[in-house]
């Protein structure tokens, strides 16, 4: 299974892992400032404990070195092993976010990770693969009966397959999460073709449903949503975290305040700022410019996932490249979004850039399976 010829490895994709090795550059040494504890001495996972001034940088080391190890197995992994496994993957994933429901880790009022001893494990990250690749499965070998867009009955079992691990991590709670999962599921339909009639009975469903939706969100998501109309409504509560994000980003003018002098969260009055608003860090201290390089650098990325879904030598493969591509997407889109007070805030990670295991290896994984996609894509042309 795990295999990469001399031939094969020759056609690795030097942008896209390049601008990915830059990105968790850059991550880190948000991370360094965003931690940053002159008097701090790092507790390794319970192993060691280590002198260092951040311990979110220190751990997200770790993190990256761990993530290099998965993207190095994603590459090594055919595609074929998805599409024959794709099932299995999707069940296991069920049955972990099942585990979470019933003897999941309770933190800050969700329970969303499961307990390894070292370290917790957020199984929703790791849905997503089990989703992309299931739904990829599903897309690639019942394509439109017309051959050009889906109607609407075709879309009731790729539909379920969304709906099910969405229902499981919405009870967590975790509404973001849930939400970027379904986008990624609901991209790759849309990459297939929808007919117009059945995309507006899709969105006329969901607009009825909009009502009985908001009676079934938690009150502090409710209080979210609203908020983003008016953050000064709730300044010291709901309205909080929006608002202190907002004064960080603003402060950093254009060129920010400098490495280590942004005192929203230098002084702790930004919350999660190693994790959400890590995107507000880096405005705050490298400013405008700063923000525009890291976007500039997440275009790159996507670019080159795009280039590699355009490259696929076969629907299931180039699905599952838009799967993971649509993935990043979403986080990075909904993340600036929420930290510049344009959505509201969800929980969503900054790929690449913000601290958490869970999230890094997903991700790190899904690249390397772009990247295993892209080196094997000219197998098929010598067949």
């Amino acid at each position: 299974m795990l295999a990469i010829g001399r031939r094969v490895l020759s056609h690795v994709d030097w942008a896209l892992m390049g601008v990915t090795l830059l990105l968790l550059s850059c991550g880190l040494v948000v991370l360094y400032s965003a931690g940053y504890d002159p008097d701090s001495a790092v507790n390794l996972f319970g192993v060691a404990t280590v002198d260092f001034p951040s311990a979110a940088c220190l751990k997200q080391l770790v993190y990256v070195a761990a993530g290099m190890v998965v993207l190095l197995v994603g590459m090594s992994i055919p595609t074929q092993f998805f599409f024959h496994y794709a099932f299995l993957l999707y069940g296991v994933s069920i049955l972990m976010l099942l585990g979470v429901a019933g003897f999941g880790v309770v933190v800050n009022g969700s329970r969303r990770w499961l307990d390894l001893g070292f370290a917790n494990l957020q199984p929703a990250e790791f849905a997503k693969l089990g989703l992309l690749v299931t739904m990829a499965r599903r897309l690639s070998r019942n394509p439109p009966r017309d051959g050009r867009a889906y109607q609407l009955t075709e879309l009731i079992i790729p539909l379920a397959i969304i709906a099910v691990p969405m229902g499981l991590i919405m009870q967590q709670p975790d509404l973001g999460t849930a939400l970027s999962l379904g986008l990624v599921g609901v991209s790759q339909i849309l990459f297939m073709g929808v007919r117009p009639r059945a995309l507006l009975t899709i969105v006329a469903a969901l607009s009825a449903l909009a009502y009985p939706a908001w009676n079934m969100l938690h009150d502090y998501q409710q209080r979210r949503i609203l908020v983003l109309l008016n953050p000064e409504s709730d300044p010291q509560g709901s309205g909080y975290h929006i608002t202190q994000s907002k004064i960080a980003v603003g402060s950093g003018e254009l060129f920010g305040k400098g490495f280590r002098e942004g005192t929203q969260s230098q002084l702790e009055f930004l919350p999660e700022h190693t994790t959400d608003f890590v995107f507000s860090v880096l405005a705050e201290e490298w400013g405008f410019v700063g923000a525009v390089v890291l976007i500039g650098l997440f275009f790159i990325l996507v670019a080159s996932m795009l280039r590699v879904t355009a490259r696929s030598r076969d629907v299931f493969s180039a699905l599952v490249a838009f799967g993971i591509t649509s993935q990043f997407f979403a986080h990075i889109v909904i993340n600036i979004g929420m930290v510049i007070g344009l959505m509201p805030v969800v929980g969503i990670p900054l790929p690449l850039i913000s601290y958490g295991g869970s999230a890094m290896l997903s991700l790190m994984f899904g690249i390397g399976v772009l990247q295993g996609i892209s080196m094997r894509r000219l197998m098929f042309r010598d067949r």
